[in-house]
């Protein structure tokens, strides 16, 4: 009876792995775990667990496919697209908010010329990509980027990030169009999941570090630690993730750089380029591992 109870708990686990894999490989899984002894486990252990969910991340990521390194680049440049978008309309979406909250009920229309129609062409070029559509989320990231610039200047001349967001996703989307046959595309939930994790990395409190009050700058820093902590341990596995947060990371710098001009004040600013090095670094790293993981398995 344990080893009944045990045995659906670890298929439950096993769920988290795609479900081509699951029929293939589920019975070997699970004799493995459980093996011919008797049990009185009822629960799989803290770390069998752990390996379960790690390696159900690395097959989403490509490992077991014939050719990883191509999955892990033209799926994360997807996923990056569609990361980057999230990120814009995100961004975006609170500004309009913050703009309701301070004056913006007086004057909705200019908070719509300003700011809302870029939000409903980027949320439209989102809804498309994640769609499938591929060419149109093209088109409307070209038109988030120029039909609302050619209305009101406001995203474009302050160089906010939502502005940035479409002109890193169109070079993305359209090198994406030219993904091999024999790459499948990343499966739509498993988009949206890949996507809600990189919107979380960006949402942890890293500002809590400026404030004055010592238990507020604690508690800042042990989220950064615990929430940067997850999500490499995710992205390890997963290394999809780290050339998909590339972009995401690309548009504080980018805003930076355009609200500090090309100078040696931005070298001086501790939060200006460490974004910039990361994403390259992580990009460098996640290609060289699964090219040579493929090597080693061939």
């Amino acid at each position: 009876m344990s080893s009944d109870v045990l045995e659906k708990r670890y298929r439950l686990l096993l769920r988290a792995y795609p479900a081509d894999y699951r029929r293939e490989r589920a019975d070997e899984l699970i004799d493995t775990l459980i093996g011919d002894e008797p049990t009185t486990r009822r629960w799989p252990s803290l770390r069998q667990a752990a390996s379960l969910i790690r390696g159900a991340l690395r097959v989403h990521g490509g490992s077991t496919a014939p050719r990883p390194t191509a999955v892990l680049f033209w799926q994360g440049i997807h996923l990056g697209a569609i990361a980057v978008l999230a990120l814009g309309a995100l961004i975006g979406l609170d500004d309009i908010v913050e703009a309701f909250r301070f004056g913006g009920l007086s004057d909705p229309l200019t908070v719509l010329r300003n700011q809302g129609i870029h939000e409903i062409v980027l949320i439209a070029a989102l809804v498309a990509l994640v769609a499938g559509r591929a060419r149109t989320a093209a088109a409307l990231a070209v038109a988030a980027a120029v039909v609302p610039t050619a209305i009101s200047t406001y995203l474009f001349a302050n160089g906010l990030p939502q502005w940035w967001a479409p002109v890193v996703a169109t070079p993305l989307i359209l090198l994406g169009l030219r993904r091999p046959a024999d790459v499948p595309p990343a499966p739509r939930a498993n988009a949206v999941l890949v996507t809600t994790g990189i919107l979380a990395l960006h949402l942890i409190p890293a500002g809590g570090f400026r404030m004055v009050d010592p238990g507020a700058r604690a508690a800042a820093a042990a989220m950064v630690i615990v929430g940067v902590a997850a999500f490499l341990w995710v992205a390890t596995a997963d290394q999809r993730l780290l050339i998909a947060v590339v972009p995401t990371l690309l548009l504080g710098t980018l805003h930076q750089l355009d609200t500090s001009g090309w100078t040696g004040e931005l070298l001086r600013r501790p939060d200006a380029l460490p974004s910039l090095v990361v994403a390259v670094l992580m990009a460098v790293v996640a290609v060289v591992s699964t090219q040579l993981r493929q090597r080693t398995r061939a």
